[in-house]
């Protein structure tokens, strides 16, 4: 599990910096536990080095944690997965983190097949940094996608999208300078219908490069 330069999510949570409706610090407890202590293919996100030298592309190594939700609060459901990303197109994680990926656009890191898998792009990307949910409330549309399993129906979990009649979510980023960080998101309706079910969890990744 990544420890960004910004403080921790309880800690943060505490102090009253992070103010996410529906996001419990025992879900936030619960996700920093599961990403250190759990998932597919691994224990968690790697270490990136001290300094990222200049390079062709960017690797992320992450994490993803998605929990049930009702009414706002955590159900026994979860799901963690480990996951390498390449990004041959941005030149090393230092500019990741300065620039976006494209266009001064950042996309979070995501598993692809088989599922869970992230879309979320941060728009006005202005570098490191904290950006809280009414920085992301304009971002097109950021889903988390399910597929089939045990616990939660399979489908898209809409945490933003600007369209009216939608239930919005709520998401938090905090990027650090060598192109780690976190996302963190609540409240994500099945197909953004209030009266379907929701998800909540976090994203984890470490860059190398």
């Amino acid at each position: 599990m990544i420890k960004p330069d910004r403080p921790s999510l309880a800690r943060a949570a505490r102090r009253g910096r992070l103010a996410v409706p529906g996001l419990v610090l025992a879900l936030a407890a619960g996700a920093l536990a599961a990403c250190s202590s759990a998932g597919t293919g691994g224990t968690g996100a790697a270490t990136p080095p001290a300094n990222p030298g200049p390079g062709d592309g960017a690797t992320f190594h992450g994490t993803i944690y998605v929990s049930g939700q009702v009414h706002n609060k955590p159900t026994t459901w979860h799901l963690t997965k480990t996951f390498t990303e390449r990004g041959p197109t941005v030149q090393n994680c230092t500019e990741v983190a300065k620039s976006g990926m494209s266009a001064g656009i950042f996309r979070v890191p995501s598993p692809t097949a088989p599922l869970p898998e992230a879309n979320i792009e941060i728009a006005g990307f202005r570098g490191p940094g904290t950006y809280p949910p009414p920085a992301l409330k304009h971002d097109k549309a950021d889903t988390i996608r399910l597929g089939q399993n045990g616990g939660m129906q399979s489908g898209t979990y809409i945490i933003n999208k600007p369209a009216h009649g939608v239930a919005q979510g709520k998401e938090v980023l905090f990027l650090n300078k060598d192109g780690s960080g976190e996302l963190v998101y609540s409240q994500a309706h099945l197909n953004g219908k209030a009266a379907s079910p929701a998800v909540a969890g976090l994203i984890s990744w470490s860059c190398t490069s």
